[in-house]
């Protein structure tokens, strides 16, 4: 090795060696400081959009914390009869000296042709908010519909885990909304209902519930859009101006509050858009809205249903070429029929007309033109501006109650017996509709028809279903109110036995006449 070569080596190696030092002289310098003085530990300056996620974050806390304690979890039971259908005769022949019983749970044929009972027991579990400190709690109808017994677990005591009974106070089926009453011996946190008009699209929200039985969660998202429709229970409802959200709700929400960033009620969850065979969130929910919970609520507390004013026609929106062909370029809603005997029959209302006003409120569609009428009560009078072979004029009608069959109040179940002593035959019977009619190719179109015989009961085996009551004793039967007139006439008189005239339909489909004597147990 050359000179020459060892002196570059070893420069190289003292620069190297310096380099260390100076690095160790450095970091001792930034941990300890120079000249013996501590170094401040550095600060870095928070940005504004950091402030502002931080504000939201606290925001969030603050209204989860706010609204839990008044958000209820509900257990709703209910309990239905069913009749299976009866055994096939060919197999109770093959098994009638089978030594064990016999071998089918299952029975096989129409479910009303006798049989065995059995009952079905169903739970549903869901949502609700407290309403008033004494204990009235808003949620859903579907939540607490046909519920043969309510319990309701409260969360603001931690040390309270008990489930308290709970009654349905009233229900509103146009709505979906419910109140029910819980009886506890202290005042209960409360929610207050915001303003859902002023609702933003794009504001925050927080949905707040059980889903899936999960006590207690929150999920957060924005407001999607508003003025959505769902489908209400009955062919006859439609639900309006429903909030659309993101914010996650699933089985189990139904009832719970949709709150706002200041812990304010803007709407009551209630359904949302599901895919597959499990349902679940796909980011679309819906939220029934404060302020119609702010007009529904206080009636259904005080009467038990909302009272709803009724017009009696039929209507349609108007499409662009009818809006040019009518005279109605802003909207409106066309009447295409009038209901006998409903108010507007009595008014100078009719069909063609399109209704673009109520009392100067602006009609542009039908939604518009229901919910004005429905907000107002029977027997209010009201003007409505028309069009009429494209010309204004004004129609002033005094409005009627809003039927049950409007309102989702009609029972969907027949009425049994018609009376007050449903066992008393074993028969459950119904007005005969149109439809009824058809589907059971009934021998007449008006009249009460059976439904359904009770097995064991003093009917069996003397009616059965399809049969047409025409007479009870010496009474005609033209509709329900005669049936349940005549049976009420027997069981006054507590008479041994009813005489029915019956009519049903032959093999041939030819119209048979009976007539069967049915022993009574009043």
């Amino acid at each position: 090795m050359d000179r020459e070569s060892f002196s570059h080596r070893h420069s190289h190696l003292i620069i190297i060696l310096l380099a260390a030092v100076l690095g160790g002289v450095v970091t001792l310098a930034a941990i300890y400081g120079f000249r013996g003085q501590p170094v401040a530990t550095p600060v870095y300056a928070q940005s504004g959009g950091l402030a502002t996620a931080a504000a939201v974050e606290s925001a969030y806390i603050e209204v989860a914390a706010r609204t839990l304690p008044a958000v209820v979890n509900i257990s709703a039971e209910t309990v239905r009869t069913e009749r299976l259908g009866r055994t096939p005769k060919d197999l109770e022949e093959m098994f009638k000296d089978f030594p064990f019983p016999f071998p089918f749970e299952f029975r096989f044929g129409p479910e009303d042709e006798g049989g065995q009972q059995v009952e079905r027991r169903g739970q549903s579990l869901g949502s609700g908010w407290i309403y008033s400190s004494d204990g009235y709690i808003v949620t859903n109808w579907h939540v607490v519909q046909g519920a043969s017994d309510i319990k309701v677990t409260l969360h603001d005591d931690p040390r309270d885990d008990r489930q308290y009974p709970a009654k349905v106070v009233g229900h509103d089926p146009r709505t979906e909304l419910a109140v029910i009453k819980v009886d506890v011996n202290r005042k209960l946190p409360t929610l207050v209902l915001g303003d859902s008009d002023a609702v933003k699209v794009g504001q925050f929200c927080m949905a707040v519930g059980a889903p899936f039985g999960l006590q207690q969660t929150v999920t957060a998202g924005v407001v999607s859009a508003k003025g959505r429709f769902i489908p209400g229970q009955s062919k006859y409802i439609r639900i309006g101006d429903v909030i659309q959200t993101d914010a996650p709700i699933n089985p189990g929400n139904s009832g719970g509050p949709l709150v706002n960033l200041r812990g304010e009620v803007i709407g009551i969850n209630v359904a949302i858009v599901s895919q597959g065979l499990i349902p679940g969130n796909v980011g679309i929910g819906f939220a029934i809205p404060a302020n119609t919970a702010k007009k529904v609520v206080p009636e259904l507390i005080s009467r038990g249903k909302v009272a709803r004013g009724w017009l009696g026609i039929m209507i349609e929106d108007l499409t662009p070429n009818m809006r040019q062909f009518y005279g109605a370029p802003d909207g409106g809603a066309l009447v295409t029929g009038i209901q006998k005997d409903a108010p507007a029959a009595k008014s100078d209302l009719r069909e063609e007309d399109v209704i673009v006003g109520i009392d100067g409120q602006p009609v542009r569609d039908t939604w518009e033109l229901q919910k004005a009428v429905a907000d107002r009560k029977p027997g209010e009078r009201v003007k409505l501006d028309v069009i009429r072979g494209k010309k204004r004029t004004q129609v002033e009608l005094e409005l009627g109650a809003m039927p049950e069959k409007y309102a989702g109040l009609e029972s969907t179940e027949p009425a049994e017996e018609g009376g007050p002593a449903p066992s008393a035959l074993g028969l459950t019977v119904a007005e005969i509709t149109p439809e009824m009619a058809k589907t059971l190719s009934l021998p007449r179109q008006k009249g009460v028809v059976v439904l359904r015989v009770a097995p064991n009961s003093p009917a069996a085996d003397k009616l059965q279903r399809g049969d047409v009551i025409t007479r009870v004793n010496n009474n005609p039967i033209n509709n329900l109110e005669d049936y349940q007139r005549a049976i009420e006439e027997a069981r006054r008189e507590k008479a041994d036995f009813l005489i029915m005239r019956v009519e049903r339909m032959g093999d041939e489909g030819e119209v048979l006449s009976t007539v069967v004597d049915i022993p009574t147990e009043w």
